[in-house]
């Protein structure tokens, strides 16, 4: 069996519990305050996407890191179908982890007969910090499903993005998380991030990475 080394699924086990809060707001590259919270984000770059994750996200998905910072003595209800990116003349809503591997686990079915998976190890790096991958590779092999295309696949997908994903909660402390936006390929060079929160509206304006 040939390996072609890549790392497709994997979940990240780091230290500490999510994705934590940069220490300062003006940390993230855009941020807006209303009298309760303060919201930041930072769109991450399609390299460092595709260092993080085994899961396959660049080119469809924006991935965007987000945080909350309550006010004092304030609580924040977060619900994630509240957030949305205006991009292209479009209104686009969060892609759940759940509906994101099964898409990816679905379109593998359908592909390719001759691709077998094989046990891997590896480590990824982001702004959250370093985190060891316990996961899956490919290897060629015949009359076998592709990649990607079996339910503990389409598991393991959606514990790699829910560890790192922004969650529906309450929070009285700095959260954070990424939230993934199925934009696709755009030729804008802004889009703008959109939380319609009960508390007060917030909109950050953040630029799309540009095409290496």
């Amino acid at each position: 069996m040939r390996s072609v080394g890549i790392a497709l699924l994997a979940y990240s086990i780091a230290s500490g519990d999510g994705l934590p809060a940069r220490s300062q707001v003006a940390d993230y590259a855009a941020k807006a305050e209303t009298q309760k919270f303060v919201l930041a984000a930072d769109v991450i770059p399609p390299e460092q996407v595709k260092n993080e994750f085994s899961t396959t996200l660049v080119p469809q998905y924006q991935v965007l890191e987000v945080a909350l910072y309550p006010s004092k003595g304030s609580t924040v209800d977060i619900e994630l179908l509240d957030f949305g990116l205006k991009v292209d003349g479009r209104l686009i809503r969060p892609a759940s982890s759940r509906t994101i591997a099964a898409m990816i686990q679905k379109k593998a079915s359908q592909g390719s007969r001759d691709i077998v998976l094989y046990p891997g190890v590896g480590v990824s790096t982001g702004t959250w910090g370093t985190g060891t991958n316990v996961g899956v590779g490919v290897g060629v092999g015949p009359n076998r499903p592709g990649p990607a295309s079996t339910d503990r696949d389409r598991r393991v997908m959606e514990t790699e993005l829910d560890d790192r994903g922004l969650e529906d909660r309450t929070a009285d402390k700095p959260v954070a998380g990424y939230l993934y936006f199925p934009v696709g390929e755009t030729k804008s060079s802004t889009m703008e991030l959109v939380y319609q929160h009960p508390d007060g509206d917030a909109n950050l304006t953040l630029e799309v990475p540009k095409k290496k």
